[in-house]
């Protein structure tokens, strides 16, 4: 054996003495470092790649119920789409597929090739077709400024448009190309539009009535007292009026001489009355266009509902608030510039005895209401006035009470029967004026306390005066002196 084959075996026999011994020692635990110690895991491999973020992305918006087709430069092993119901793929040749939008959403689909590398990662997102309606707009509002957006099977407008009537047209054209099959849902229309035009609408309204009465009245009441035989026989016509006031006359004649006819009397009762009532409103009301302005200048009277016992034996009643006076209600739509569309609800009430009845046995403790009402649509110019209501009723009412047979005879008959003819006519026309208003300072606007200054004792002692007259808006008196008369006329 030669001497390095000996040295050989004496360092194996060392080291396997060695690492005998050490498997012999129980097992010490000690600080350890990792950062010289490499490893290897299988997830180090793993690439997780979010939408969009790869460098074969691409995105691409397909309209509802078309198609797109996709080229690729290499050919075509295999094709993923997210969402199959909202997108279909087609694969027409090896580097050709078409995809097919099916219903509106967002999906994503990827193109991978026959070495399993990835073509192309496309971002789809299908949408309504807004072609068609941009070519509707167009020919139908060409002078708006109108921008068209689908989102998720909804419509959104925006831009400017010059009036009002411009916007409700376009939104009515977009409302045609929503479907409800779409998504199988219901889209909306999202109106974000803008109006140049002025959109504050005043509204002034002219209520003018005028009532005439003529009233005649004629009643004669007789009394005749005489002898019949033995007996004393009493006469009466009882045909006159409890007018109290016009003519009240009483004639009577007394039978001194003796005879069956002992007295007669005549009364007279005439009365003729006519009356006028004129009833005049101006309400004036300004609102935006397309909202509801309501105005109502008047008051409330009490309605008994019901009438009832509780549970502790008590009378209740319930009542119900009527409101009543002048009332004005309107909806405008700017069109243009100088046309407007109104929707008019205007009103003048008022209690009446007129066709009140009685409950409890007081009477006329339930009114009536009086109503002249007038609603309606109509299209007018800015400062154009239109009539848009207008009654003329004339009422008669003729009344004869007398003795039956008496008051029948020619000549005669006129002093056994009374007479009550009513004669009533009404005039009434509501007139209305739209304007298109600005807002302006408030100096140039008056109340009717502007210029108002309390008169001091002296004016109110010796003139008779309640207030100053002809004042500046400060409050004091104007230095300015009027020749001739000057003042309030009121006829």
């Amino acid at each position: 054996m030669s001497e390095n084959t000996r040295m050989n075996l004496s360092l194996t026999t060392a080291f396997a003495l060695i690492a005998a011994f050490s498997m012999a020692l129980p097992a010490q635990a000690g600080t350890r470092s990792y950062n010289h110690i490499t490893t290897s895991s299988a997830t180090d491999q793993v690439t997780i790649q979010t939408p969009g973020q790869s460098s074969v992305s691409r995105s691409v918006v397909i309209p509802y119920s078309k198609s797109t087709v996709i080229e690729l430069p290499r050919e075509l092993m295999d094709v993923i789409v997210s969402n199959p119901d909202i997108v279909e793929s087609v694969v027409h040749t090896s580097r050709r597929v078409v995809l097919i939008g099916k219903a509106p959403g967002q999906t994503n689909t990827y193109f991978y090739g026959h070495d399993g590398s990835e073509l192309l990662n496309l971002e789809i997102r299908v949408e309504r077709d807004m072609t068609g309606l941009k070519s509707l707009i167009g020919q139908h509002a060409g002078d708006a400024q109108v921008e068209i957006q689908a989102v998720n099977n909804n419509i959104v407008l925006t831009g400017s448009v010059p009036n009002a009537a411009a916007s409700q047209k376009i939104q009515s054209l977009a409302e045609l190309w929503l479907d409800e099959d779409a998504g199988g849902f219901q889209g909306k229309i999202v109106n974000l539009m803008t109006i140049e035009g002025k959109d504050q609408v005043l509204l002034k309204v002219r209520i003018v009535e005028m009532q005439r009465t003529v009233t005649k009245q004629l009643g004669i009441n007789l009394t005749a007292l005489g002898n019949l035989g033995g007996s004393t026989v009493s006469l009466m016509s009882n045909n006159g009026l409890a007018t109290g006031a016009g003519l009240d006359g009483t004639i009577g004649y007394n039978n001194s001489a003796g005879g069956a006819l002992q007295s007669i009397t005549g009364q007279l009762s005439a009365l003729e009355r006519v009356g006028l009532i004129r009833t005049k409103a101006e309400p004036t009301l300004v609102t935006t266009s397309g909202e509801t302005a309501n105005f109502l200048s008047g008051g409330e009277f009490p309605l008994l509902t019901n009438v009832f016992i509780d549970d502790n034996g008590q009378l209740q009643r319930e009542f119900e608030f009527k409101p009543y006076g002048v009332s004005l209600g309107f909806t405008p739509v700017v069109l243009s510039e100088n046309r407007i569309s109104l929707n008019i609800s205007t009103e003048v009430s008022e209690p009446t005895t007129e066709g009140s009845f009685e409950t409890g046995g007081v009477g006329s403790d339930i009114l009536g209401l009086r109503i002249r009402r007038a609603n309606t649509v109509v299209e007018l110019p800015a400062g154009g006035s239109l009539v848009i209501a207008g009654l003329i009723r004339e009422e008669s009412r003729q009344a004869t009470d007398g003795i039956p047979g008496a008051k029948d005879i020619p000549g005669v008959g006129a002093l056994f029967r009374n007479r009550d003819d009513t004669n009533s006519q009404t005039e009434l026309v509501i007139i209305v004026t739209p304007y298109l208003v600005d807002p302006t300072h408030p100096d140039k606007l008056q109340t009717p306390l502007d210029g108002f200054v309390t008169s001091n004792d002296k004016e109110a002692l010796l003139l008779g005066r309640l207030n100053k007259v002809y004042n500046n808006k400060n409050g004091g008196v104007s230095a300015r002196r009027l020749p001739g008369p000057f003042g309030h006329v009121v006829d």
